[in-house]
């Protein structure tokens, strides 16, 4: 009977320690995960708040909304990366987010990649919240994930955990504080799950699949403006920009309108070219953003010359239409799309103008939402007398 005991105690005691063993494996593992996901968080978060505070920190001559290069060389701050519009890959900048050197679970440091759409370093040719991005995600079974807060559901800037070394994956120790590889040229012995890390075009990204264990934190241009619309500031500022552009069309004579189309006693289109003008939308410290916005907006003129237009304020010769973002149905993805007065105004302001009466549009961008979610639609619209 005794030796019968010993075996049951000794089964117990092994299942005991294998139970113990896979608890702490698990546990270990749970842990891992979550410095992951803290880490993600933490860098998603800061490279959000640097585009949202861009302009108003060591670049006044800027607009808001630039996300940094990556850092190419491993000293830990933003480069230079690459030519207009191509998308740019390295490590996280942490030094440029005033962040330590975040590491995932891995212990490994994180990689970051940014669309030329909304890279600072060379800057796109504009940026709003119109802006897409171009990394396109799957799932794990591979189908695309259309991301909310871009029209084309793509991610303007990832945030990447790379884990583990995989089989065939060398990582080697380096003079920098994240490691080797200071130039971030092996990215294939981190990163896989980026089908390609360079180009202006799209870029699929297949994470948590047999191909790879990276981790990825998504940033959408809407994301960015989320966090604008929700300051006090960020209205006041639009309306500045706006204001600037119509002080610089009210010359005499008003300059032409491009793309004009008749609408009753006006013509109505796109903004004259911005460097044909003067006038403050000219000024240094507005140059950058009013260039951003322009397309947002558009320019009727008197097709008589006269003061046909009546507003609030007096008799108008013209006015500049604050379009806001796109409604339901007002696709703004290609040049034609952009081109479309009707993706950019509404109805009742086309039939405004055609009827000559400014006085029923409001003259001033309403922001800030106690929420960000609703979508700045309301077209805005000011007089050139």
């Amino acid at each position: 009977m005794f030796l019968p005991a010993l075996l049951v105690l000794g089964a117990l005691g092994a299942v005991g320690w294998l139970l113990s063993h896979q608890t702490s494996a698990a546990s270990r593992q749970l842990r891992q995960d979550m410095q992951t996901a803290h880490a993600l968080a933490v860098a998603r978060e800061a490279l959000i708040g640097f585009a949202a505070t861009y302009r108003s920190k060591e670049h006044p001559d800027a607009d808001f909304g630039y996300l940094p290069c990556p850092d190419l060389d491993g000293d830990g701050s933003s480069e230079t990366c690459g030519t207009k519009d191509q998308a740019s890959v390295g490590r996280l900048p942490y030094l440029t987010l005033n962040l330590p050197d975040l590491r995932d679970g891995a212990g490994e440091c994180l990689w970051y990649a940014v669309a030329g759409s909304v890279k600072n370093n060379p800057k796109p040719d504009v940026l709003n919240w119109d802006s897409t991005g171009r990394f396109r995600l799957h799932d794990t079974g591979g189908t695309a994930i259309a991301l909310p807060g871009d029209q084309t559901g793509l991610a303007a800037a990832l945030v990447i955990a790379a884990g583990p070394p995989r089989a065939g994956q060398h990582r080697s120790a380096g003079p920098a504080r994240c490691g080797g590889d200071p130039e971030a040229r092996n990215i294939q012995h981190y990163v896989e799950a980026l089908g390609a890390t360079a180009g202006s075009g799209i870029i699929d990204v297949r994470p948590g699949t047999e191909a790879s264990d990276d981790r990825v934190a998504t940033i959408t241009t809407g994301d960015i403006h989320s966090q604008l619309k929700r300051r006090a500031s960020y209205g006041p500022y639009l309306q500045s920009l706006f204001q600037a552009t119509a002080a610089c069309l009210a010359k005499n004579p008003l300059p032409a309108v491009v793309a004009p189309q008749a609408h009753g006693p006006v013509e109505l289109g796109l903004l004259p070219p911005l460097d044909r003008l003067s006038g403050p939308c000219r000024n240094t410290e507005l140059r950058d953003a009013i260039a951003n916005w322009a397309e947002m907006m558009r320019y009727a003129r008197c097709r008589d010359g006269s003061d046909c237009l009546a507003s609030s304020s007096g008799r108008c010769r013209g006015a500049l239409i604050f379009g806001g973002e796109r409604g339901g149905g007002q696709p703004r993805i290609t040049p034609a799309d952009r081109q479309s007065t009707a993706n950019y105004l509404e109805a009742p302001t086309l039939a405004a103008l055609a009827a000559g009466q400014l006085g029923v549009l409001p003259e001033r961008i309403a922001l800030p939402f106690a929420s960000s979610d609703p979508a700045v639609t309301t077209d805005v619209a000011l007089c050139i007398p």
